[in-house]
């Protein structure tokens, strides 16, 4: 899985721009004059020397502690990336047929870099060591490998000097050894980026193994929905044994089919949607959410009018189904009870988001938002951000604050109302939440089933984490993103694999409730203590967040 990043363009292309004309004079043993022996980056200098990569200024001389420009770093990318075109940049001090304004251009259009502020670029402007490693930082996200991997900069005494943007790129290049500090205790990120620094920058990165993240997770998410497959066939032959005994549109065939929907299985989909109809038990219950879902992404995807009336049927009986005084959709069909579930709020918004978005009804999606607003108002706990298993009567709180696979549930329903019908949401109360429950994450990245547990007794749920997750993704993809960065989705993705087994088999799941404050039961609902089970919830939510993120890192 681990491709060794060859970076011999990149570096016979610095000896393009940083070298002169002038003849390659050395000193008796090799080296240059001004970089003997005792000087700290004499192997560097060796390193790219001896592979022809960078020569001297003239004289046997390197000029070690010559400056490097942006202009030049970003040229350089550029070629490596074998000088794409692009439409010309934005930056107002990259005038038009410099030598440099079409590799700056590409950089601006692919985010390599975004400037120095005010609209320029400061093609001469010395690099510093922060910019250099940002620009390294960002290259390597849009080669879509990884740089999750983090340093503590807590060491350095300088490290509020480091500036904000620049944080997450120092932190991963002094994480994988790339940048070091210049003294025991300083990383110096303001300072100029001298030639000997990046000739040391140079020979680290060239021996860096880095891991492109579509080579690791596509053949894991193809995988996980071969065996996500065998799974929707079981569920239809359990079905035919019994019928009475499963639940067709259940929310794990639902779960399911949403993952196989993101991984492009739309045989798969298309059969069980076609069984499930075939069943004539089409009539909305308390789970159909997801399936209906899956439904309307079908008909969206082949355009077939023959899935439109059960469409438009379930739509219907959605505004027949038991509501509590506040207009949330209540998970049980009962009027007697006023009880709302996560799982329900988390079950029957996808299908109202989605169906919003395709048939652009605005009825709808107020409907969907206000599934999303009222358990904000009445079923998270606004100090801890937690979501409870569930409320009654306008915020009597029931079970648990802090149930992953619950907080899961809700982000079912948050990710795509933001996704599909984002107008009317309060984007910054999401977002918040968002930010806050990325921080109840344990520290491999994986989510606990249990926010309430102490981190160390909390065991992972790879249902809560794929959820979750997935929730982020869709609200990601209609640009309300809250503050997770790409790095941090990646390292949650890493964490999961060690959840994945033989044959794309996805463990680690709890499984179901047992009511309110119930959650350590077994597949059949037997108590007990292990967490480390398969269902459709595990498989399908880590389906459907480990194929979207690929999505994502393909597009």
């Amino acid at each position: 899985m681990k491709n060794r990043l060859k970076t011999a363009a990149f570096l016979l292309a610095l000896c393009t721009l940083f070298c002169f004309s002038a003849p390659l004079t050395v000193c008796a043993d090799g080296g240059y004059v001004d970089v003997g022996p005792g000087r700290w980056s004499k192997g560097s200098v060796d390193y790219v020397s001896g592979k022809g990569l960078m020569n001297g200024v003239g004289e046997g001389r390197f000029d070690p502690t010559g400056p490097m420009t942006r202009a030049m770093v970003v040229t350089v990318l550029w070629r490596i990336a074998g000088e794409p075109d692009a439409d010309a940049c934005t930056f107002s001090d990259v005038p038009s047929g410099a030598w440099y304004s079409a590799a700056v251009a590409w950089a601006e259009s692919t985010g390599v870099v975004t400037g120095v502020g005010g609209g320029k670029f400061a093609p001469n402007g010395k690099i510093t060591r922060e910019q250099l490693a940002t620009i390294l930082y960002r290259y390597c996200g849009f080669k879509k490998l990884d740089v999750s991997e983090k340093g503590d900069v807590s060491v350095f005494s300088d490290r509020d000097r480091i500036d904000s943007w620049a944080t997450e790129a120092v932190r991963w290049a002094v994480g994988i050894g790339l940048i070091r500090g210049v003294t025991d205790d300083t990383v110096d990120p303001l300072g100029n980026a001298t030639r000997e620094q990046v000739a040391a920058i140079l020979e680290r990165f060239d021996k860096t193994e880095f891991v492109n993240l579509v080579d690791l997770f596509a053949p894991v998410v193809e995988a996980i929905a071969d065996h996500s497959e065998e799974m929707l066939g079981e569920y239809i032959r359990e079905y035919e044994k019994n019928p009475s005994s499963f639940d067709i549109s259940g929310s794990m065939p639902g779960t399911l089919l949403i993952g196989l929907i993101e991984a492009g299985r739309w045989d798969a989909v298309k059969n069980y949607i076609d069984f499930w109809i075939g069943t004539g038990r089409t009539d909305i219950t308390n789970e159909f959410g997801l399936t209906g879902y899956a439904l309307i992404a079908l008909y969206e995807k082949t355009g077939d009018e023959s899935y439109l009336p059960l469409i438009e049927k379930l739509r219907e009986q959605t505004d027949e189904w038991p509501t509590d005084v506040f207009g949330e959709l209540k998970y049980d069909n009962s009027w007697e009870h006023q009880d709302i579930y996560v799982d329900g709020t988390g079950m029957f918004t996808p299908f109202l988001a989605k169906y919003a978005d395709l048939f652009g009804d605005e009825k709808t999606a107020e409907l969907a938002r206000l599934q999303v607003s009222n358990y904000f108002k009445y079923g998270i706990n606004r100090i801890t951000e937690r979501v409870y298993h569930g409320y009654k009567n306008g915020g009597v709180y029931q079970g648990e604050d802090g149930w992953g696979r619950g907080t899961g549930w809700f982000m079912f329903a948050l990710g795509t109302v933001l996704r599909y019908c984002p107008d009317g949401t309060d984007t910054e109360r999401s977002e918040k939440f968002i930010e806050k429950t990325m921080n109840y994450r344990l520290d491999d990245g994986s989510f606990p089933w249990s926010f309430s547990e102490p981190r160390e007794s909390a065991p992972s749920d790879s249902s809560a984490t794929g959820m979750i997750m997935w929730g982020v993704m869709k609200a990601k993809e209609n640009g309300h993103f809250g503050n997770v960065p790409l790095d941090e989705i990646t390292r949650s993705a890493k964490a999961l694999l060690a959840d994945v087994h033989e044959g794309g088999v996805v463990r680690g799941t709890s499984g179901p409730s047992g009511g309110w404050g119930s959650y350590n039961n077994d597949e059949h609902g037997n108590e007990n203590t292990a967490y480390d089970t398969n269902n459709g919830w595990g498989q399908g939510g880590v389906l459907a967040f480990l194929a979207s993120y690929v999505n994502y890192l393909n597009s």
